[in-house]
């Protein structure tokens, strides 16, 4: 929990008693660790400020099976039972803290004001954090929603980050508030006329719009609906259901056909998402035939189309005059099927999927790129490692034919090789790994890229060449790469002799590797640099 449990007395749990006025540092820590972590992977994290679900006692109604815990509310940190501080989120003692998500209790709106400006204080160094103010509190927390939203604006204003903020709908919102409210990002439910489970329509850009299967069914949504929703315009996210569901028609089962479909939706929606500009593009309307007859596609004019067929055989997709790559995406086996160019001198051009059923279109402006095929053996190993590397797999889809190869073997930025099949010599003083780059280029100028990784690890410190033993010919390879203090050594065939792992090679690396010395045929020791 946020608060320090701090006493005197104990809580209805048996725990000491929180202090509202005092924080429990370690949370946040936790948190900001596996946000950071989030952030170096490329991934954005909402922080959940707030759960509807803590103060309510409808929590327990209603399920037969006994899977949800009893009634929460008598364990939360502002029940009058838990705080040194005499706050009563109940005063009306109907044992549901519904008063602490409306503005009805000053000295609650300000402890949870304080709470927020400390989240925002502990977080505001990442870019990758979006505020949700609360999951699924009912329809009466509009307005304090609307009071918390304003307020991480206004104590944001001053900071040097500001950060998206998120709503969602219960069951019992009308939408209209999400929508006419101040939040960036909204996530509706499909109870105020709209029907966001099939047929959802398109966005129109004034809110981010999070169509999340949770608010939707509670449990649902399949690869279907991932594909009407992106190309409708939204951000579809997928709640993988992780209990029981015995009082549902959806029993939980993790090989469920309809889940597992779901699930590789998601991954292969977000292959595309990443390979467009998502800046750039606009949603089809859903009551128009332009520019795909299939009534879904995210586009840009001219350059990018994303279009699903929920249907099965011809459609059609309204192009300017250009020169288009596209590339046919089979969203029931997850395989491309076919990749080609047209040359097309404007109106509508009918393509035809070159197989049956649902189907995925991708074109662009940009002519079909070789594709980059690398093969490496092996990919792990002790330094030194040898790696053989062959690209001669890489192939132009487009017929065209591969006219140079050029390969990278640190992602350094220079090409170490020009030949489709070569070598490298990996080393390292740890644990490191490696990306080897390939870049491929046909007879038409278009190229592409792939890469792999090398995992390095390290046998015996100080025995450059992987003998068993350190001797004379591992100091002229030290001798060879020493830097001097201050002086980085960039080197990769030196990599493994930064001994004391900062980035030069000097005295102290040399330290090191004196009391590492065995002489030849002598085993080294493994523990010599400690």
């Amino acid at each position: 929990m946020p608060y320090a449990r701090t006493g005197p007395g104990n809580a209805n749990d048996g725990g000491l008693k929180f202090d509202l006025t005092q924080y429990n540092q370690g949370y946040f820590d936790r948190l900001h660790g596996r946000a950071e972590e989030a952030g170096n992977r490329g991934m954005y994290i909402s922080i959940m400020l707030f759960e509807g679900w803590s103060i309510d006692n409808a929590w327990s109604s209603g399920n037969p099976s006994g899977y949800r815990n009893p009634n929460p509310w008598p364990y939360h940190p502002y029940h009058v039972n838990n705080n040194v501080n005499e706050i009563n989120g109940d005063p009306n003692g109907d044992n549901d803290g519904g008063e602490i998500h409306q503005l009805l209790i000053q000295a609650v709106t300000s402890l949870q004001e304080d709470y927020v400006e400390k989240a925002i204080d502990e977080f505001n160094d990442l870019d990758n954090i979006i505020w949700e103010i609360s999951n699924e509190s009912r329809y009466y927390s509009v307005s304090w929603q609307y009071h918390m939203v304003n307020h991480i604006r206004s104590y944001e204003a001053s900071k040097p980050k500001q950060h998206l903020i998120w709503m969602n709908a219960r069951g019992d919102w009308n939408n209209s508030a999400l929508f006419n409210g101040p939040a960036d990002i909204v996530s509706p439910n499909n109870s105020s006329g709209t029907d966001y489970k099939t047929n959802p329509p398109a966005t129109t850009g004034n809110k981010i719009i999070m169509l999340d299967t949770d608010h939707l069914w509670g449990v649902g949504g399949d690869k279907v609906w991932v594909w009407k929703s992106f190309t409708r315009g939204y951000q579809p996210i997928y709640m993988d259901p992780i209990y029981p569901i015995t009082w549902s028609t959806n029993t939980w089962n993790p090989n469920n056909p309809q889940y597992i479909g779901a699930r590789q939706a998601m991954g292969y929606a977000l292959s595309y998402a990443e390979r467009m500009d998502l800046s750039g593009v606009t949603p089809q309307s859903s009551s128009s035939s332009t520019p795909s007859s299939t009534g879904y596609c995210l586009y840009n004019s001219g350059e990018q189309y994303i279009v699903y067929q929920p249907g099965t055989g011809q459609f059609t997709v309204d192009l300017p005059a250009k020169i288009y790559g596209y590339e046919w995406f089979d969203p029931e086996t997850g395989t491309v099927e076919d990749i080609g160019t047209i040359v097309w001198g404007g109106g509508n051009y009918t393509f035809t999927p070159p197989f049956d059923g649902r189907a995925v279109l991708f074109v662009t402006d940009e002519p079909v790129a070789p594709v980059p095929v690398i093969n490496a053996n092996p990919i792990s190993g002790f330094s030194p490692l040898h790696v053989d590397l062959d690209g001669s797999g890489s192939y132009d889809p487009s017929g065209g034919t591969i006219v140079s190869y050029e390969w990278d073997f640190t992602s350094d930025g220079s090409f170490d090789s020009t030949s489709a099949v070569t070598s490298n010599d990996y080393r390292s003083s740890r644990l490191r790994v490696f990306t080897a780059r390939l870049k491929v280029t046909d007879n038409d100028g278009y190229s592409g890229s792939n890469t792999v990784d090398i995992t390095v690890d390290v046998n015996q410190i100080c025995d450059f060449d992987n003998d068993g033993d350190v001797d004379q010919e591992d100091f002229g390879h030290f001798q060879k790469c020493m830097s001097g203090t201050g002086e980085p050594q960039n080197d990769p065939d030196c990599l493994d002799a930064l001994l004391d792992d900062d980035d030069d090679v000097d005295l102290a690396d040399f330290v090191i590797f004196q009391g590492c010395m065995s002489g030849p045929n002598i085993p080294a020791d493994p523990n010599c640099a400690d």
